[in-house]
């Protein structure tokens, strides 16, 4: 119980971390990985086409398990997309399809009329100049990934690990860390989807 109670402030205290930290044209801080979704988009060194859901084909056996790192970008665009789609509109609604914890819905919660946007959210704001699969099961993906947000303006790449979890049938954002080495283990076993 305790090490669960841990867990979750933890995870709060990354999450209101990673929206303080995130760049505004007048910082100067280095930022932590924030992806975003896209229909279509071109990374650096590959093609990723993605659908506008965030789930996974399963394979033969019936599994969800990600193989690729196309696929973890691919579902790594769709969440965040929504995540910032729904930042950008203030729908608490549309952040709640795409997060699977009470700790990243308080996270785009605190973020609304306060994050800096160059432009609104788009299919093509999000490049991955690197990416890695660092865990991957039926029910938790864990990736790290250093992306570049077009949409939220000049600035730093943005670099961390990003857990996804499984609910109702579809890959849901859990938490994100700043580091490969940071304690996101403990997120592949975090509750889910109890909102308030």
């Amino acid at each position: 119980m305790i090490r669960r109670l841990v867990a979750g402030l933890i995870v709060v205290g990354l999450a209101v971390g990673i929206w303080v930290l995130w760049p505004r044209e007048d910082s100067e801080t280095t930022p932590t990985t924030l992806p975003v979704a896209d229909e279509s988009t071109t990374s650096r060194g590959s093609t990723t086409s993605t659908t506008a859901l965030a789930s996974t084909s399963t394979s033969d056996d019936g599994s969800h398990v990600v193989t690729t790192v196309e696929e973890a970008e691919r579902i790594l665009r769709d969440l965040w997309f929504g995540w910032f789609e729904g930042i950008y509109n203030q729908d608490e609604e549309r952040i709640k399809e795409v997060v699977g914890t009470q700790a990243m819905l308080d996270s785009a919660r605190e973020a609304f009329g306060s994050l800096d946007f160059a432009d609104a959210p788009s299919g093509g704001g999000i490049e991955f100049l690197s990416s890695e699969v660092l865990s991957s099961s039926e029910e938790c993906l864990v990736v790290w990934s250093q992306s570049d947000v077009t949409f939220l303006g000049p600035g730093a790449p943005r670099e961390g690990v990003d857990v996804l979890r499984r609910l109702d049938d579809e890959w849901r954002l859990a938490s994100t860390w700043a580091f490969r080495d940071d304690l996101w283990e403990a997120d592949c076993e975090a509750e889910l989807g109890s909102f308030s």
